[in-house]
């Protein structure tokens, strides 16, 4: 009797010992099939994201030879969406496109002109002055008076708000002396062309 027991308690041990190492298999066995997943998933959304980046760069090329009109769809605001970029290349290739849509909006899509331009301009005031600059004069004016309409939408009858404006973008130049005094011909532009709004 004592022998069976004895046999009995190690059967039991064996079964049990047993029992843990097909777990810890199982186990491993989830973990390496797992992790590839994972990677796998990451690669997908990268893949993805450089297809989304190329079809936009398709569609801004378009929209530089003149073979489709910019309007309120997802793909040119997108298009849009490139210039907040710290890349050299791409932020002079879609700032090429932001003024072809900046000239071509109508509709729709001129009505959210203002606010691109204006917040594009506090992104990076620099790049958007010395720009600015080498506009013609049709160009100028079309961007001031975007911004003018704005500030006469916001409050007809007070400069507080493009003042506001003007001083948060004065304070990201710094002590550019150059980009200061080109910044103030512009708010004084924008604030003339804002008075003939008021006087309409």
């Amino acid at each position: 009797m004592k022998t069976l027991l004895q046999i009995l308690f190690l059967v039991q041990f064996v079964f049990l010992s047993c029992n843990k190492m097909s777990e810890k298999k199982t186990e491993t066995k989830k973990n390496i099939i797992e992790k590839p997943l994972k990677i796998q998933e990451t690669q997908i959304v990268e893949n993805e994201n450089k297809i989304d980046t190329i079809k936009i760069r398709k569609y801004a090329k378009l929209i530089l030879e003149n073979k489709i009109n910019p309007s309120d769809n997802v793909e040119t605001f997108q298009c849009l969406k490139q210039l907040y970029t710290t890349n050299k290349n791409d932020l002079e290739f879609y700032f090429k496109v932001f003024r072809v849509i900046v000239k071509k909006s109508d509709g729709a899509l001129s009505e959210i002109m203002a606010t691109e331009i204006m917040d594009f301009m506090k992104f990076n005031p620099a790049f958007f002055i010395e720009n600015y600059l080498k506009f013609d004069t049709n160009e100028k004016n079309r961007f001031i008076g975007f911004m003018a309409y704005e500030f006469y939408l916001m409050d007809p009858n007070s400069k507080k708000e493009m003042n506001e404006y003007f001083l948060s973008i004065n304070s990201k130049i710094k002590s550019n002396k150059d980009l200061k005094y080109d910044l103030e011909i512009i708010r004084k532009l924008t604030e003339r062309e804002m008075k003939k709004y008021i006087n309409e």
